[in-house]
């Protein structure tokens, strides 16, 4: 099959997740042209063509099903023979259900390119060319271990996501929304999900709370399928809303008082993690406070979702934090396929190029 024919098989199966005129842009963005791994490809006096991986190892978080399905579309553009290994813990059964049906909605000359592996085969580990992993620090750290030096190792460790206000006093309730959407997404695991709202000194805290308490209902009471509140899960909400009253910091909850999400205001700038499950953190920070407060997740930060404008010393300071990504509120879980995840070039990383110059 050629990648042509490949895209149309994917884009066919799941035409909302992998549009078909995104997966050409994909690749024309990162391998020059949608053939160049079918055939040689004339480029500033040589002539060049890409060589795919034979196979690829695909570890899979837990935490969300996406992450895994779009790493399993590039491997299957690419036309490797792809191995993935699936999420394993109980609390994983979802996430790895998620995976399952999407693998089996595949055309059945795509699906032929796939084989799952309930736990990790370090055999096949180091037999692959390439292997993509999504997980914690240390689980990257132990797989990298696990490979051998000329492979290539695609690593996608700890990421954290943040919003950013620039003039909260004159929020509409359609950006209140779209911060919303950006926190309740994907019940706010991922690592494109924000896990603190910054806005600058002034803001009338009591106003933004209460426009963004009532977005973040509405969005909740929109959502058809609402996620699960385990023991666990239930706990370390109660917790954080618990902290936040002895504390003595402003709280706004749902009117039910249930579990779906929670708003929380810390006058510390510094960032910390949230529980996640839809806790949010509203901080302020000057800018030239920003690179401190900041600092813990430097060069772990995924996206800046902005709701306003953003000056561009401000984009430099967050820059220098290793921003990787910049986006509209509203926008930060739905990155366009061409995004380099983590930095990174998604397609292009995988493949090898081999030169054909001209005689002598």
């Amino acid at each position: 099959m050629t990648t042509r024919q490949r895209i149309d098989l994917l884009a066919r199966a799941y035409p909302r997740l992998f549009p078909r005129a995104e997966l050409l842009r994909l690749v024309r963005e990162q391998l020059g042209h949608v053939d160049a791994l079918d055939r040689w490809i004339a480029r500033e006096g040589k002539r060049v063509r890409a060589r795919a991986p034979r196979s690829i190892y695909h570890i899979c978080a837990g935490n969300l099903a996406v992450s895994a399905q779009t790493s399993l579309a590039h491997g299957l553009i690419l036309g490797a023979h792809n191995i993935v290994k699936l999420p394993g813990d109980r609390d994983d059964a979802s996430t790895r259900q998620e995976i399952l049906h999407f693998i089996r909605g595949l055309p059945s000359l795509l699906r032929r390119l796939v084989e799952t592996h309930g736990k990790l085969d370090e055999k096949a580990l180091r037999r692959a060319d390439a292997v993509i992993a999504f997980g914690s620090d240390a689980t990257m750290n132990s797989i990298r271990a696990k490979l051998r030096f000329d492979q290539k190792f695609v690593a996608h460790g700890h990421a954290v996501s943040l919003l950013w206000l620039s003039a909260p006093k004159k929020i509409t309730a359609k950006q209140a929304r779209a911060c919303a959407v950006d926190v309740l997404t994907y019940d706010q695991l991922g690592c494109l999900s924000p896990q603190a709202i910054y806005v600058p000194p002034g803001t009338n805290i009591e106003l933004l709370g209460e426009k963004l308490a009532q977005a973040l209902e509405t969005e909740w009471q929109a959502i058809a399928k609402k996620p699960a509140r385990p023991l666990g899960v239930a706990a370390r909400i109660v917790e954080a809303r618990d902290i936040a009253f002895a504390r003595g910091h402003r709280a706004w909850l749902p009117p039910s008082q249930h579990l779906g999400w929670t708003l929380l205001f810390d006058p510390d700038p510094t960032f910390s993690p949230s529980p996640l499950h839809g806790v949010i953190v509203l901080r302020r920070c000057t800018d030239s406070k920003l690179g401190k407060a900041l600092a813990a997740v430097a060069g772990r930060i995924s996206t800046v979702g902005i709701a306003g404008r953003m000056s561009s010393r401000l984009e430099n300071d967050f820059f220098s934090l290793g921003v990787s990504r910049f986006c509209p509120a509203g926008r930060m879980q739905f990155p366009p396929l061409t995004w380099h995840h983590d930095g990174l070039q998604t397609l292009a990383e995988l493949v090898m190029w081999i030169d054909a110059e001209g005689r002598a």
